[in-house]
């Protein structure tokens, strides 16, 4: 961001706001062993928001790998649902990918898959992830 000052908000300064916090707040942050993310941007004549701000400790699991595991044990723990093995590596449309998130609210399309080659994420419907990660089951 330049040096001068920014008397209006508007679509311009808000990416420009980002770009400086993405820059300057990561080696800050890095002293005290933090990583922040920022969430969408909302923003008026005079002020940003960003929603869902969030620090964390270097190497702390993001909150969808964290919705993976909680869903995970719980299909451990209940017979009805389809056991999934986060360790086995599918094949789907050619790709070799691995489980690596799950999105609680996302009804259709819960679970996160990561392309092993292009590291490309894409989400997938439960049935789907239960026909290539079932425990036991083909990859």
């Amino acid at each position: 961001m330049n040096s001068k000052k920014i008397t209006e908000m508007n679509r311009s300064n808000a990416k420009n706001i980002r770009t400086f916090l993405e820059k300057e707040l990561p080696p800050i942050l890095d002293k005290c062993g933090m990583t922040f993310k920022l969430g969408n941007a909302t923003f008026d004549s005079d002020s940003i928001k960003f929603n869902g701000f969030r620090l964390s400790i270097n190497g702390a699991l993001s909150q969808q790998e964290k919705a993976l595991q909680r869903e995970l044990d719980s299909r451990k723990m209940y017979d009805f649902l389809v056991e999934l093995d986060q360790t086995k590596i599918a094949k789907l449309d050619g790709m070799k990918v691995s489980l690596v998130g799950f999105k609680p609210r996302a009804r259709k399309n819960p679970f996160i898959i990561q392309d092993l080659d292009t590291s490309k994420e894409y989400v997938i419907a439960e049935k789907t992830a239960e026909s290539i990660f079932s425990v036991g089951g083909e990859s």
